[in-house]
C-alpha cells in the first residue's frame, strides 16, 4: 500500500506563519545578540565624565560673560542719508543706512565707522534695552573710517572696555558684536586670522578676523576672551559681490583708532582724505623726447590745482617726478600710495625733473575736503 507523502494544505500555511514569526520577532534578538558581539569593541560612546561636563560648561560660560559684559555697550545705528541726484531732472533721494556702534564713555560719545553715517541728515541709535534717540555727528575720518557721534549725557550708558590691539595674536579668539542685517544683539565667535593686514591705500592697518561680519556689522566691537575692545569691525571679502561673509573680515584696530577718537573730539568736523593736489600721467614718447626725459622712470604732472599743497610746495605742470622719499615713483599708483600712506600734515621730498634740471621739493599733504 503507497502512502501519500504531499504535505496538506494546511500544514503549508502553518509554515509560512511560523517563518514570518521567525523573521518579524526572533531574527532582531538573534541580530542584536550577534551584533554586540561582532562590535563590543565599539560600544556606544560614553557620557562625558563629570569633570569633562565641568570644564565644557566653564568654556560656555565664558562665552555667554562675554556676550553679557559688552552687550550693554553695543547701539544699532540707522542713518537717514540724502543722496544727490546725479543728473539735473533727478531728485533727491532718502536713503536708509544701518550699522553699529559701541559706547566709550558716559559723556554720550559712540565710536562706529565713517561710511555708516557719511552723508547722513539723521542719526537714531538703539541701545541694548531697545531704547532709541537721536544722536548728531561730532566728526569723521575718511581715511581711518572711523566716526564719532554723541548721544546726551546719561549715567545709566555703559562705556565699553578698550583693550590693547598691540597684543592681538593670530590664533586669538575673537567675537563680534552688531546687527548684521538689522538683526541686533548679534554674537559671533572666531579666531584672530592675521594681523597688520593693509588692504587699501591708507596707512591704517587692519586686523583680519574669520568671526562673522556681515553689513550692519560695521562698526561694532571686535572683542578679545575678556570682552575688551581690541578692534572696530570695518568691512569683509565677499566673492561675487554677494554681501555676506565668507569668513575674512576686518576690523580697525582700536589702538589705531584712539588718536583719531580723541581728534573728532577735539576737532568735530569732518577730515578728509590725505590730498596732494594734482594729477599725474605716464608721460608719453613725445613728451619724454622733449623734457629730454630718455628711458628714466618716472610719472610726469599733468595738473596742479590751484589752492593745493601742490600748489603751495612750488609743485609745476610737466615736472618730472622721479622719487618720493627716496622709493622711485613708476607709475601714478604709486604717489596715490604714498600720499595716503603719509597722512595729512605729513611731510614728503620729491626728487624731480624740470626744464632739464633735477631738484627736490618738499610737500606738506594736505586734506581732500570735497565730501563735506
Amino acid at each position: 500500500m503507497e502512502t501519500n507523502r504531499n504535505p496538506s494544505r494546511l500544514t503549508l500555511i502553518n509554515a509560512v506563519l511560523l517563518a514570518f514569526f521567525v523573521g518579524a520577532f526572533v531574527s532582531p534578538i538573534v541580530y542584536s545578540g550577534l551584533r554586540s558581539s561582532l562590535f563590543m569593541d565599539k560600544g556606544e560612546a560614553t557620557p562625558l565624565s563629570a569633570q569633562e561636563q565641568q570644564a565644557a560648561l566653564s568654556i560656555e560660560k565664558a562665552y555667554t560673560n562675554i556676550f553679557r559684559k559688552a552687550s550693554p555697550s553695543v547701539v544699532f545705528i540707522k542713518a537717514n542719508v540724502l543722496v544727490r541726484p546725479r543728473f539735473w531732472f533727478e531728485m533727491y533721494q532718502q536713503v536708509e543706512g544701518a550699522g553699529s556702534g559701541f559706547i566709550i564713555d558716559n559723556e554720550g560719545y559712540i565710536v562706529t565707522n565713517s561710511h555708516v553715517v557719511a552723508g547722513a541728515q539723521k542719526i537714531e541709535v538703539t541701545f541694548n534695552d531697545d531704547t532709541k534717540t537721536s544722536a548728531v555727528l561730532i566728526g569723521r575720518d575718511e581715511a581711518s573710517d572711523v566716526a564719532l557721534i554723541k548721544v546726551n549725557p546719561n549715567e545709566n550708558l555703559v562705556p565699553a572696555i578698550l583693550g590693547d590691539s598691540d597684543r592681538v595674536e593670530p590664533g586669538q579668539l575673537a567675537f563680534a558684536l552688531g546687527a548684521p542685517f538689522g538683526l541686533s544683539k548679534t554674537f559671533t565667535v572666531g579666531t584672530i586670522s592675521a594681523k597688520q593686514r593693509f588692504i587699501d591705500n591708507s596707512r591704517f592697518s587692519r586686523i583680519q578676523t574669520d568671526a562673522s561680519i556681515n553689513p550692519g556689522n560695521s562698526g561694532g566691537p571686535l572683542l578679545n576672551v575678556l570682552g575688551e575692545v581690541v578692534g572696530i569691525n570695518q568691512s569683509i571679502i565677499s566673492p561675487g559681490r554677494e554681501g555676506g561673509s565668507v569668513g575674512i573680515g576686518f576690523a580697525i584696530p582700536i589702538n589705531e583708532a584712539r588718536n583719531i577718537i580723541d581728534q573728532l573730539k577735539k576737532e568735530r568736523r569732518v577730515i578728509g582724505r590725505p590730498s596732494l593736489g594734482v594729477q599725474v600721467a605716464q608721460p608719453s614718447r613725445a613728451l619724454r623726447a622733449e623734457l629730454g626725459l630718455g628711458n628714466r622712470d618716472g610719472i610726469v604732472v599733468s595738473l596742479v590745482i590751484p589752492g593745493s599743497a601742490a600748489e603751495d610746495a612750488g609743485l609745476s605742470e610737466q615736472d618730472f617726478l622721479l622719487s618720493a622719499d627716496g622709493e622711485p615713483l613708476k607709475e601714478p599708483g604709486d604717489l596715490i600710495k604714498k600720499v595716503q600712506k603719509t597722512g595729512v600734515g605729513g611731510k614728503i621730498v620729491f626728487v624731480l625733473i624740470r626744464n632739464g634740471q633735477e631738484m627736490t621739493i618738499t610737500a606738506v599733504v594736505g586734506e581732500d575736503t570735497s565730501n563735506r
